[in-house]
C-alpha cells in the first residue's frame, strides 16, 4: 500500500478512536493506546504497518519527542509554587515508595539490577496531562488538593526522568539511537515547560501547535507502543501483570498516605491524591518503550508495564468523580 494512503488511514483510525473515547469519557492516552492494540491485529498490521514498519517507527520516535514537549506544556508550575511544601513531600514519598517496592520485589525475584531499577522508575512516574484534563472538567484544578496533585506530579516526573537518564548513561546499556532519543525527550520536556512559562498555556501559537501535534503526530507514538506489545505474554504470565499492578497501586497510595504527618491534608484527601498519582500515562509508556528497545526489559515485562499504565490511567477519572460525589468538599 502507498505510504501516503497508509498514513491517511492510520491517522483516520486514530481520530475515530479519540472521538469515540471522548464520547465514552476515556482520555486520549487510553483511546490512542487502544488504537495501537487494534492496529497490531495481524490482518491490519499486515496491510498497514508491516509494509512501512521502519518508517512508522521513526515517526513514533518523532512523536515521542513531541509528546514529551506536550507533557512539559501541561506542567502546572503555578500550582507547584502554590502548594510547594506539601507537593514536595507528597512527590518524594509518592516516588520513593513505589520505586523502592518495585526495585526490591524484582531483585528478590531474581531480575537483574538494571531491570529492577527500570521497573522502579516506571512505578514512580505519574501523568500530568491526564490529571489536568480531569480536574479541568470537574472545575477542581485551582483547589488546594488539585494544586497539590499537579505540583507533586511535576516533581515526580522530573525525579523519574532524572533517574532514567542516570541509569542508562552510567551503565552504558542503551544504544546510541536510544541515548539520543532520551536526550531529545528530556530536552523537549523542558522546552515545553519554557514555552508555557514564556508564552502562556492558552497562547494562540501553543494552541495551534498542540492541535497539529495531537492529531497528526502523537498517534504514531501510541501505534509504536501498541505494536511492540505481546498480548500472548499476558496470557502466559498473568501473575507478572498482576504483581506489577498491585505494586504500582499500593506504592502510590502508600506513599501519599505516609505524607500525613508532614502535610495539612486529611486522610481522605491524601487517599484521593494517591489515586491521582497512580495515573501513569504517556511518560511512563515512553520510558518503558525506550528501555525495551534498549534491551533493558523483556517483552513480557514491557507489555505488563504498558498494561499497568493503561489500567491506572483509565481508573483515575472514575475514582475521583465518585469520591467527589460522595464528599463534595474533599478538594477544598
Amino acid at each position: 500500500m502507498n505510504i501516503i494512503l497508509t498514513l491517511v488511514l492510520v491517522l483516520s483510525i486514530a481520530y475515530l478512536f479519540t472521538k469515540v473515547g471522548k464520547r465514552l469519557k476515556i482520555s486520549n492516552v487510553v483511546a490512542l493506546l487502544l488504537c495501537g492494540f487494534v492496529l497490531d491485529i495481524p490482518f491490519l498490521k499486515g496491510i498497514l504497518i508491516e509494509p512501512h514498519i521502519e518508517f512508522l517507527f521513526m515517526l513514533g520516535d518523532v512523536a515521542l519527542i513531541f509528546l514529551m514537549f506536550l507533557a512539559g506544556l501541561e506542567s502546572s508550575w503555578k500550582s507547584l509554587y502554590k502548594e510547594r511544601k506539601d507537593a514536595l513531600v507528597i512527590a518524594l514519598l509518592g516516588a520513593f515508595v513505589p520505586f523502592t517496592l518495585g526495585f526490591i520485589v524484582f531483585r528478590l525475584l531474581g531480575f537483574p539490577t538494571i531491570t529492577a531499577f527500570i521497573v522502579g522508575v516506571c512505578m514512580s512516574i505519574t501523568a500530568e496531562a491526564t490529571k489536568a484534563r480531569v480536574l479541568l472538567e470537574l472545575k477542581k484544578l485551582k483547589t488546594k488538593v488539585g494544586a497539590a496533585m499537579m505540583g507533586a506530579g511535576i516533581i515526580d516526573d522530573i525525579i523519574g526522568l532524572s533517574l532514567f537518564v542516570l541509569v542508562t548513561y552510567l551503565l552504558k546499556e542503551a544504544h546510541v539511537k536510544e541515548d539520543l532519543l532520551i536526550g531529545g525527550a528530556i530536552l523537549a520536556f523542558f522546552l515545553g515547560v519554557l514555552a508555557q512559562q514564556s508564552l502562556g498555556r492558552k497562547h494562540a501559537i501553543i494552541d495551534k501547535a498542540e492541535n497539529v501535534l495531537v492529531w497528526l503526530v502523537i498517534p504514531f507514538f501510541f501505534i509504536s507502543v501498541g505494536t511492540h506489545l505481546d498480548m500472548n505474554a499476558m496470557i502466559v504470565e498473568p501473575q507478572l501483570l498482576s504483581l506489577i499492578i498491585v505494586i504500582a497501586v499500593v506504592g502510590k497510595l502508600g506513599g501519599s498516605l505516609l505524607a500525613k504527618p508532614l502535610t495539612k491534608f486529611k486522610w481522605t484527601q491524601l487517599h484521593l491524591i494517591g489515586w491521582a498519582m497512580n495515573s501513569r500515562g504517556a511518560v511512563e509508556m515512553a520510558l518503558a518503550l525506550i528501555a525495551f528497545r534498549s534491551n533493558l526489559l523483556s517483552v513480557e515485562l514491557y507489555s505488563s508495564l504498558i498494561i499497568m499504565a493503561l489500567f491506572t490511567t483509565t481508573i483515575f477519572p472514575f475514582i475521583i468523580t465518585r469520591m467527589i460525589k460522595r464528599n463534595p468538599k474533599i478538594m477544598d
